[in-house]
């Protein structure tokens, strides 16, 4: 609970006090009849609310406790449900009373936390809920807004997305900051970043031993849907007289063995967990080679689109760690082949499905 907290500034309170008065004003039967910030919740008491509103619903007085949050991330939103909860308790009398929790943005988990506490949510992106006496309101904007956007596009920036790769490597372990750093081959900085940001989001813990994702799939969900293949890799493709994605593999792999490479997409996905037969072989090089040499040892002609292999340079190194082998080919890891094949089209979606549901993807989550 606060104490003799320093007020917000106006301009960063002003805009809830809108959002608040907007809301109310959806109702007809409801009348505001008083609103003060950081009011004192009971007359003896220290603690203080962002802000204190009665309104009167038909014949009866209500008292709406309000907290605002800079952020609407999980962990800060629980924390203020706890909050509301106290300070709901020690309201003084028996009138009826409701929080309602006020940030920049709330996602839907932070929104599922609010509705499991019956308590009420709004932001300023367009979410909504308020829930008593006879009032109901619920809205739900689509997307993210305001800084939601810029903080997932910093989660799963390259050097941050090389400590997930590692976090999401099953067996799932605590990690110390400095141990991660080293796997993850990342600054302290950045991994403090992350965990930051995981731990606010809810999905890592500080365990024992360091911090550990405790939801994998709500992180690596979210991971698929910020990524953007386009933007951090470039593409080669070659038509080659060779038919058999095996053989491609093979051939490309004597080729590129004296530069790091991995194979994903189609091919990997194969390897690992098989499902459909390849439509075509893919795999991440440092440098593509020269076109005479891949003329000359696979009989490959560059092309546009349509060819049975493609290679790919990615804007980070962090597609190489880390990797693993099967049948003696080096394959990105399974949280990587997910990310590169859930949006590939040609049935990339269906195979990556299959190789999530598979007990040992990444090595097992469980």
């Amino acid at each position: 609970m606060k104490t003799a907290e320093i007020p917000k500034e106006d301009g960063w309170a002003r805009p809830f006090d809108h959002l608040l008065l907007e809301l109310l004003g959806r109702v007809p039967s409801l009348k505001l009849l008083s609103l003060e910030r950081l009011a004192r919740v009971a007359p003896d008491s220290p603690h203080r609310a962002d802000g204190l509103a009665t309104v009167r619903a038909g014949n009866r007085k209500w008292t709406l406790v309000v907290e605002v949050k800079r952020n609407g991330q999980p962990r800060v939103v629980r924390g203020a449900v706890l909050q509301l909860e106290e300070s709901l308790r020690l309201l003084p009398g028996r009138a009826p009373r409701y929080g309602v929790v006020l940030a920049p943005f709330i996602s839907e988990a932070s929104a599922s936390l609010c509705v499991q506490a019956g308590i009420g949510y709004a932001d300023l992106a367009g979410n909504a809920r308020l829930a008593f006496d006879q009032v109901f309101i619920e809205t739900r904007a689509a997307g993210n807004a305001l800084g939601e956007k810029k903080e997932v596009r910093s989660l799963f920036a390259p050097r941050a997305a090389r400590a997930l790769r590692v976090l999401l490597q099953g067996p799932l372990r605590p990690w110390k900051v400095t141990a991660l750093a080293a796997a993850a081959r990342v600054s302290v900085g950045w991994v403090s970043a992350v965990r930051q940001r995981l731990l606010a989001r809810e999905w890592a813990v500080d365990a024992p031993g360091g911090l550990q994702v405790t939801k994998p799939g709500a992180l690596l969900d979210a991971w698929a849907e910020a990524d953007d293949w386009e933007k951090r890799t470039s593409t080669r493709e070659y038509s080659l007289l060779v038919t058999d994605p095996a053989e491609i593999a093979t051939r490309a792999h004597r080729l590129l063995g004296g530069q790091r490479h991995a194979f994903t997409q189609w091919i990997a996905a194969a390897l690992r967990h098989p499902h459909t037969t390849p439509p075509l072989v893919t795999a991440y090089v440092e440098e593509f080679p020269d076109d005479a040499l891949l003329k000359e040892a696979l009989l490959a002609r560059r092309v546009d689109s349509g060819g049975r292999l493609r290679l790919v340079r990615a804007g980070d190194e962090g597609v190489f760690n880390p990797l693993q082998t099967v049948e003696g080919l080096p394959l990105v890891s399974d949280v990587q082949l997910y990310l590169d094949l859930i949006h590939a089209g040609l049935r990339g979606n269906e195979a990556a499905a299959e190789l999530r549901k598979w007990p040992d993807f990444a090595g097992a989550w469980a």
